[in-house]
């Protein structure tokens, strides 16, 4: 439920913005790159409608019998549209510099003009040192504390910037895509690292606390000793 409710509203708020734009418009929505993000928000929609009346049904083979029938016609009418969509040209295909995404070769074989544009150029390590600066060292660090503490919100964090580093590397102009999973990931490590130091400095202050009670108890005592010590020697020749 929680991928549920993060994901439409990621989806839908993302397609709302994007529209007010006026260079993209509905290019978001019927590009073919954009139609992967578009399969699984109704992937989502029909797998929790199925839940719903999976719950509402107590009849075991009557909801089988629906999700056979509801599965086959969603299958059937997303590979429909998808190929009016296509057929129609309402759809657009994939362009060469999404191939060149999967295939860093693909331009430079069969569109060279994409290839000789400077901004998709593969990342060289120098732009990566200009532009992230110390962040590009703690990058490691953010990965590693994430790895040491796996849950949904760390993992999809770490899959976010593996995968913008890689087109990060691929295009030059990418690094703008990878600038906030770096910035994100580097917070990470800073944030660990402070607290790891708070729990030692305020450990050391404990274990300094109880040594200085300690000797102030046995300074105490030892005075009381002394004391006692004292009056008996003065006590001893009246007796």
């Amino acid at each position: 439920m929680r991928l549920y409710v993060a994901y439409n509203c990621m989806y839908i708020l993302g397609m709302l913005l994007a529209m007010q734009i006026r260079f993209v418009g509905f290019q978001h929505v019927q590009s073919g790159e954009h139609m992967a993000a578009m399969g699984v928000f109704f992937l989502l929609q029909v797998f929790y409608f199925l839940d719903w009346v999976k719950h509402m049904l107590s009849d075991t083979k009557l909801f089988q019998e629906f999700l056979s029938i509801t599965v086959t016609c969603a299958v059937a009418a997303g590979g429909i549209a998808l190929g009016v969509g296509m057929a129609s040209g309402y759809i657009s295909p994939w362009t060469g510099r999404f191939y060149s995404l999967l295939d860093p070769t693909y331009a430079k074989d069969h569109i060279p003009i994409i290839a000789s544009v400077s901004e998709h150029q593969p990342t060289a390590w120098s732009s990566f040192m200009f532009d992230f600066h110390i962040l590009l060292f703690l990058f490691p660090a953010g990965l590693y504390f994430c790895f040491k503490r796996l849950s949904d919100a760390t993992i999809f964090i770490v899959m976010y910037g593996l995968t913008s580093m890689y087109f990060a590397g691929v295009m030059v102009r990418l690094i703008l895509v990878a600038t906030p999973a770096v910035c994100l990931i580097s917070a990470i490590a800073v944030s660990a690292t402070l607290k790891n130091l708070t729990v030692l400095l305020r450990s050391k202050n404990k274990v300094a606390q109880i040594g200085s009670t300690k000797g102030t108890s046995s300074a105490k005592a030892s005075s009381k000793v002394i004391l006692s010590c004292h009056c008996l020697s003065i006590s001893l020749p009246f007796l």
